[in-house]
């Protein structure tokens, strides 16, 4: 998908590039920091997607540099039960999202290749 620098994407740009700061700096994203490191142990930079907060757990899916998604489910409660990972190739995750989430997508793989010539 072409982007065309809408307000749409503008927005999407915005938000994802302070989720990306909260992921790295902000302490309450440790523990899911830490699970995509050990299952990405070359990560260079990650962008939330999606937070589903639930009514014990949190379930947020992560753009993971420019080939994978990563979903991870983390209890809110209980901070030694194991999480839930699942990764997923980023062309089978696209698959029959919705027009406005695959902006997002687009957005977030653009952030991801300028974190990538940048250096994280």
């Amino acid at each position: 998908m072409k982007l065309k620098g809408t307000m749409t994407e503008q927005a999407y740009r915005k938000e994802l590039i302070a989720s990306k700061h909260h992921l790295f700096n902000d302490s309450s994203m440790r523990r899911f920091l830490n699970v995509i490191r050990e299952t990405f142990p070359t990560m260079t930079t990650a962008h939330v997607l999606s937070w589903t907060p639930e009514q014990g757990e949190d379930i947020i899916s992560f753009l993971v540099d420019t080939h994978s998604v990563i979903t991870v489910e983390l209890d809110r409660y209980e901070k030694t039960m194991a999480p839930i990972v699942e990764v997923y190739p980023i062309e089978n995750w696209m698959k029959g999202l919705s027009k406005t989430f695959q902006i997002k997508i687009a957005v977030a793989f653009d952030l991801v290749k300028n974190d990538l010539i940048q250096g994280g």
